[in-house]
């Protein structure tokens, strides 16, 4: 278990709104620069809908300049048809929305000890928007995929070296066949109700629901089918984890996880007033179907109230309404369990490169 470190919060004063649970005017967390890599601040994780300015960014190298009127899509490899798609046709074709969350696979990697190489996140390279465009399957139909098709390969038009001395490479990733044919897997042109923005793949991208972010390509200008599995840098050489048994395994499905986002950690509240312990919890593999929340470092436990009304692919709102009845230190944890009945681990583990981080935290606070 997660349990507290700190022996006091360390919070000067008592939080002048305790119960409130929705963003105000924040900025991006900045972690690098070339290329951009920046994180959602923990108060508009608050909010179920995460507003575009505050969509957490990892690129993997420098944003390419479009145009929509020179922007085209190829779909080749192993189809009977290649098929070239450009913006307009693809704009005015029936469009789909959907909700979706994306996580980075290193996600809290600040977290772990020993510490890792990567990106140090904390917790906010996690984000939730509604996506609006097409769905790849019917452009996969009608190029006419070979029988013996396992994988499609995506490619993003941004490129350079991702090691020092390197050579350059394009971002490529593939999704199994039947990943890609899923009626939710779309290629994205709208964000929030507004054509993308050049950090989030404008022109067009692709999203891979429940998948962890890394899959859901930027920049997407080509689409190849693949009669074998494909070996790439982001595919073969980042992005792996090693599995129970030793054995490296390529990152899919996010992890069932949660976390509290009010009260923040090393916060002090005020005695004998209500509190909205709130967060969010999401799984790669189905639905939250039950939320736990301990006030006590995990000595008991209780059932949160969840929004019914979250929708798609999103994050599931959860709170526990708590009048702190004497003064102390608290520690406050939360795990999750999926609708496929698995359960948040206690604690992540640990591997070299950081990934697949969902081991329950603690948040320390004192009421005064």
């Amino acid at each position: 278990m997660a349990l507290c470190i700190c022996s006091k919060a360390g919070s000067t004063t008592v939080a002048t709104d305790p119960i409130r649970t929705r963003p105000d005017n924040f900025e991006l967390r900045s972690i690098d620069l070339e290329p951009v890599v920046a994180e959602t601040p923990l108060p508009a994780l608050r909010a179920w809908l995460t507003p575009t300015p505050l969509f957490y960014i990892r690129n993997h190298f420098d944003v390419p300049e479009l145009d929509v009127d020179d922007w085209s899509l190829t779909i080749e490899g192993a189809v009977d048809t290649p098929v070239k798609l450009d913006y307009s046709t693809l704009v005015r074709l029936p469009k789909k929305t959907l909700s979706a969350m994306l996580e980075c696979a290193g996600n809290n990697r600040s977290d772990l000890s020993p510490k890792v190489p990567g990106n140090p996140f904390q917790d906010g390279a996690v984000s939730n928007a509604i996506w609006g465009g097409a769905p790849l399957k019917p452009f996969l139909q009608q190029a006419g995929l070979s029988p013996k098709a396992v994988e499609v390969l995506f490619e993003g038009v941004d490129e350079g070296s991702p090691v020092p001395g390197g050579k350059t490479v394009k971002y490529q990733r593939s999704l199994p066949l039947q990943v890609a044919l899923h009626p939710d897997t779309l290629l994205v042109y709208e964000m929030n109700g507004e054509t993308l923005s050049p950090d989030h793949g404008f022109p067009v991208r692709l999203i891979v629901p429940r998948w962890y972010g890394m899959a859901s390509v930027k920049w997407l200008t080509s689409i190849r089918v693949l009669e074998a599995p494909f070996v790439g840098f982001f595919q073969t050489d980042r992005y792996v984890i090693e599995d129970d048994a030793g054995i490296e395994q390529q990152l899919a499905q996010m992890q069932v996880k949660s976390f509290v986002s009010w009260p923040e950690h090393e916060t002090s509240l005020p005695i004998g007033q209500p509190i909205a312990v709130s967060g969010m919890a999401w799984s790669g593999t189905g639905p939250i179907r039950r939320v736990d929340v301990s006030i006590d470092g995990g000595d008991t436990w209780q059932d949160a109230h969840m929004d019914e009304s979250s929708l798609g692919y999103s994050w599931q709102e959860w709170h526990i309404d708590w009048t702190p009845a004497e003064a102390g230190h608290y520690t406050v944890v939360v795990r999750a369990v999926d609708e496929a009945g698995n359960l948040q681990p206690a604690e992540t583990r640990w591997n070299p490169l950081g990934y697949s981080i969902n081991g329950i935290r603690a948040v320390c606070i004192d009421v005064v």
